[in-house]
């Protein structure tokens, strides 16, 4: 359940670090690093807890962040790796647990 909520933390800062971005037309190295790194553990936590399609979103985002100028934004649009639909996968998971 753990994983789980990181996945929804993750997905929350992700999020304030692209509106910040955004606003500022700046980017921050350092965050972008935590958040490959942050993105990366989860989906080896969450391939430990055989959760791997969403493992799978977390590695591919987490390889996204290590460096978001290379990013392929096509393989990205296509593997569904928004930061809605993670938290929903997530969301869910954690409702099925919790009933």
């Amino acid at each position: 359940m753990d994983a789980l909520q990181k996945v929804v933390e993750a997905s929350r800062k992700t999020g304030i670090y692209l509106r910040e971005r955004e606003e500022t037309g700046q980017s921050n190295r350092q965050t972008e690093g935590e958040l490959a790194m942050l993105w990366t553990e989860l989906g080896f936590s969450l391939e430990r807890l055989k959760l791997e399609k969403l493992a799978k979103r977390c590695r591919i985002k987490g390889k996204h962040w290590e460096n978001p100028n290379k990013s392929d934004k096509d393989h990205l649009s296509k593997a569904d790796v928004g930061l809605d639909k993670m938290e929903k996968l997530a969301l869910g998971i954690l409702r099925e647990l919790n009933s």
